[in-house]
């Protein structure tokens, strides 16, 4: 049995996560903004606290792992995306580093510090496909996402002389309000919990690194590998351009 802490657990990935890992027999505890939503499933111990907040976010993570005995896995989920544009809100892109990247390390360092104290420990965050290419249209989500799959690789190395383990997850699109404003194809979408099962196998084998889906990730690979000036004529050209 894990003792598991999830931020962004009411709804969208960080709850499908959290209902895989209670299914799995494990001990789940999350926060989000607010009070519990109606409907959030028995046996998630749940607080409210903005990963803004350096903290609250402490205080939340602190008391989860001496209620429960130990922490064996944060998933620091919670993050934000923000209307496609040619030319980004500044305001909004801020916005979005604040939480999907601020919030991550606001997240992570307490989990670290407990971690450390026992020797043993596994970190998992979402990164997102749009953080390996500029994607056209996401340059303040993309460079967010890009920042912490960065953040995780540096981690996945400093850390394991401590006993805790990375796993940093790129997935695709995913069914949940984060892409259905996108006025485009959106190939292999995913429902949320399609996507928690896949990470949590990831996190079951130990995974450091997992780009799905497959065929996303295969073409995410050819383009990192392209000349530059390739790369972006044919993102200029792609469907997925903002228009």
């Amino acid at each position: 049995m894990q003792r598991v802490f999830i931020t962004g657990v009411a709804s969208g990935l960080g709850l499908a996560l959290a209902q895989r890992f209670l299914a799995a027999g494990d001990t789940v505890g999350g926060c989000d903004l607010g009070s519990a939503p109606a409907g959030l499933p028995v046996g998630i111990d749940y607080r409210s606290a903005d990963v803004c907040d350096a903290e609250a976010m402490t205080h939340a993570i602190r008391d989860f792992a001496d209620r429960h005995g130990g922490l064996d896995v944060v998933v620091a989920n919670a993050g934000i995306n923000m209307p496609k544009a040619r030319v980004p809100d500044f305001g909004l892109a801020r916005r979005v580093i604040e939480v999907n990247v601020i919030g991550v390390l606001n997240t992570l360092a307490p989990a670290i510090a407990i971690m450390q104290s026992r020797g043993q420990g596994r970190l998992v965050v979402p990164g997102s496909i749009a953080g390996l290419n500029g994607l056209p249209g996401v340059a303040g989500y993309g460079a967010s996402k890009a920042a912490v799959m960065n953040l995780c690789e540096s981690l996945a190395v400093d850390l394991r002389e401590d006993g805790i383990a990375v796993t940093m997850v790129a997935p695709g699109f995913i069914d949940t309000p984060l892409v259905r404003e996108n006025r485009h194809p959106m190939p292999f979408l995913m429902s949320p919990e399609a996507a928690a099962a896949r990470i949590h196998r990831a996190i079951r084998r130990g995974r450091t690194r997992d780009v799905f889906p497959w065929p996303l990730a295969l073409l995410s690979a050819v383009l990192q590998r392209l000349p530059r000036s390739w790369y972006r004529w044919i993102a200029r050209v792609s469907p997925l351009r903002f228009r």
